[in-house]
């Protein structure tokens, strides 16, 4: 009796403990295999459930009994304030999801699996004012642990006033992004057109707008239909070899007495306006003695040229490289360019561009001399090849 009594006695001392072991680690077993808290004992693959820019998480392990081949685990809800949560993946960077809430995933080993999410940020634009926009909203998602994202700012238009880009505030002056450009936000945000009377002084009756590209348009009234037809076919062909220089101009095609009045008789294109918003001013005319296809290359290589310096810091025009060019055949007696390439920097690397355009895109010879050296050729291209690589100078050495 006594030994039975002692058994008994000793089979509840185990019992005991047993409940003591579980209470204090928790071990509970589910109807599916997981296992929540459980020891650390090696017998476990464990998932860990990372934020990744989510506000909370059910759990923020699961782990589940190993067997021969693995276990699964399955995935809990999760939240993300002012955004929406589309799953799991194994990839903190990824913007959709490998798994949906609730998938059960197979375990072969211990995990990291992230939270997809995205907070979905808009821009406004007040446009109330402006004759034309190409749209007054836009909205970007900001995934995972980013709070930003980017929008690219649409074209706008003003008749008779130039733009002078985008502020965050209706009384600026100046804008300090323009359109085309890219505007990273992290919450719902206004921004305001901004425009002023163009430099040229003088208001013109404009008849036709458009978007050309990354370009605006603006037709004068009593410009012929088949005079800017016939520019706008010199644009396609700018857009085909050199897009880069079509980047952010405002182009007005002006009638001959409207030109003379206000850039004088002997010019055909003036190109003049902040750096990352050219305005472009071409004479609409039939005039045999102009060529308005070099005219326009020229015009939009000034574009270009101011474009560079927007992207990359510095214009094409003020690198060491094309000084050196510059001062190299400035003093040559018979000039490489026409002589009013010589007037100035700007001028000269504009010319340059000519010449190269008409050589080894679409041949003007012998209207336009093609005669230079490979120091303009080589100079040149470099700075061609980081444009049409998105300005990435690193991509355009060696």
């Amino acid at each position: 009796m006594t030994r039975k009594k002692n058994l008994v006695i000793i089979v509840g001392i185990i019992l005991l403990i047993v409940g003591i072991v579980s209470s204090v680690f928790g071990i509970r077993k589910l109807d599916n295999n997981i296992y929540y808290n459980a020891p650390d004992d090696g017998n476990y693959y464990v998932a860990k459930l990372n934020l990744n820019g989510a506000t909370s998480i059910e759990q923020k392990t699961i782990r589940c009994k190993k067997n021969d081949n693995g276990c699964y685990v399955t995935l809990p809800s999760a939240i993300r304030d002012n955004g929406i949560v589309l799953g799991y993946s194994d990839t903190k960077d990824d913007k959709e999801p490998k798994y949906n809430i609730g998938d059960e995933v197979f375990l072969t080993n211990n995990v990291d699996i992230y939270v997809i999410s995205y907070q979905e940020n808009t821009l406004t634009i007040a446009s109330s004012n402006v004759d034309f926009i190409e749209t007054s909203m836009l909205s970007c998602k900001a995934y995972n642990s980013s709070k930003t994202c980017k929008v690219t700012l649409p074209l706008y238009n003003k008749n008779g006033y130039e733009n002078k880009g985008y502020s965050t505030s209706s009384e600026s002056l100046t804008g300090f992004i323009y359109a085309k450009d890219e505007y990273e936000i992290s919450k719902d945000t206004i921004i305001y057109p901004i425009y002023s009377t163009s430099s040229r002084h003088q208001s013109i009756n404009v008849v036709k707008t458009f978007t050309y590209g990354d370009s605006f348009i603006e037709i004068e009234s009593g410009c012929r239909e088949s005079v800017y037809q016939e520019l706008l076919s010199y644009l396609d062909e700018i857009n085909v070899y050199t897009p880069y220089m079509l980047i952010g101009n405002k182009i007005t095609f002006l009638v001959d007495d409207t030109f003379d009045e206000i850039w004088g008789s002997k010019y055909v294109g003036m190109n003049y306006g902040p750096k990352s918003l050219r305005s472009v001013d071409i004479r609409c005319s039939s005039r045999v003695i102009n060529d308005y296809y070099a005219t326009m290359v020229h015009e939009m290589s000034h574009s270009w040229d101011f474009y560079y310096a927007k992207r990359m810091g510095d214009n094409i025009s003020s690198q060491s490289d094309v000084i050196n060019l510059y001062n190299k055949y400035k003093v040559q007696k018979e000039a490489l360019f026409r002589e009013y390439s010589y007037s100035n920097l700007y001028e000269f690397t504009a010319d340059m561009m000519r010449y190269y355009y008409f050589k080894y895109y679409v041949a003007r010879n012998p209207f336009i001399k093609l005669d230079y050296p490979n120091d303009v050729k080589e100079t040149l291209e470099k700075y061609i090849c980081i444009s049409k690589n998105d300005y990435t100078e690193s991509l355009c050495k060696g």
